[in-house]
């Protein structure tokens, strides 16, 4: 599964996203999560930004291993958010009340 995190030098919340993501991201490793910032100034992070419609940052895409886009979240996500998008790009099964609570 593939995680991008869009940012931008001028984001006041985009450390917290990027803090968030670093802190979550162990929890998964020697699974196959391919962790990603882009920077939206540079020339890949604007044709990324076009090509997945991302207009503000912090945005977080996440991927499954087939490259299909499971889920789009907008600003810094809470940590349930982040493990649950992460789970479902790897293909784990998640429960309902983590989905209600996160976790």
């Amino acid at each position: 599964m593939k995680l991008l995190l869009f940012t931008s030098s001028h984001c006041p919340h985009c450390p917290k996203a990027v803090k968030m993501a670093k802190r979550i991201l162990p929890e998964f490793k020697g699974k196959d999560v391919d962790y990603r910032k882009i920077r939206m100034k540079t020339s890949e992070g604007k044709r990324l930004a076009d090509e997945y419609d991302v207009n503000a940052t912090p945005t977080i895409l996440a991927f499954d291993g087939s490259g299909k886009l499971i889920k789009k979240i907008v600003g810094v996500p809470n940590e349930g958010e982040l493990r649950n998008a992460i789970k479902k790009g790897l293909g784990e099964k998640t429960s309902f009340l983590s989905k209600l609570f996160g976790g």
